[in-house]
């Protein structure tokens, strides 16, 4: 995730949620983008692992 992706997500997420601490904010957004980048790497190594799916 790019430094703009991330502020522009975090923009948006502070608009939808404007309570929000806006470094809180970012911290989730990273941890999200981080566990959706793991998974998806574990998928492909599954994938490849089982010749596909």
């Amino acid at each position: 995730m790019t430094p703009e992706n991330l502020d522009d997500l975090t923009a948006e997420l502070l608009r939808l949620a404007p309570d929000l601490d806006p470094a809180r904010a970012a911290a989730l957004l990273r941890r999200a983008y981080r566990a959706g980048l793991a998974d998806g790497r574990r998928e492909t190594t599954e994938s490849r692992e089982h010749g596909g799916w």
